[in-house]
């Protein structure tokens, strides 16, 4: 097995999540009844997308001896009903580098290929255990 995180519920609608050692809190809206401090599920899922292009790309720069002296993600969804889901997700990277033609090309070409990118085309089988206890 790969990765692991766990959930604990903090109170009511504020869930606290951790991986080795870190915590992220994750709450509703203000405007549907929880804190509004902490990130929202959908959030986490497009930073977490975000972060694997951007963190790809840059191992990739790094190895090809690109310099890179800024990268700015922003992401967006479309929110689909019947089932509610993410319909759309569109990505608009700014890189600042010292690239050619090509080493752009292939900087963008890498940032596509990274884990989450794959995993959201492709969707992965979703086993879940769940016990009332």
């Amino acid at each position: 097995m790969g990765m692991e995180i766990e959930l604990h519920q903090v109170e009511g609608r504020r869930f606290a999540i951790r991986a080795r050692g870190n915590e992220v809190i994750v709450d509703d809206t203000l405007e549907a009844g929880g804190p509004g401090d902490g990130f929202r599920p959908t959030e986490l899922l497009l930073g977490a997308l975000a972060a694997c292009m951007a963190g790809t790309m840059t191992n990739f720069a790094i190895d090809q001896e690109i310099a890179i002296d800024g990268i700015t993600v922003s992401v967006s969804d479309r929110v689909e009903k019947a089932p509610t889901r993410i319909g759309e997700i569109t990505v608009s990277m700014v890189v600042r580098a010292d690239a050619d033609e090509r080493q752009a090309a292939s900087l963008e070409r890498v940032a596509s290929a990274c884990k989450i990118h794959n995993t959201l085309r492709r969707s992965p089988e979703i086993d879940v255990a769940f016990e009332v206890t």
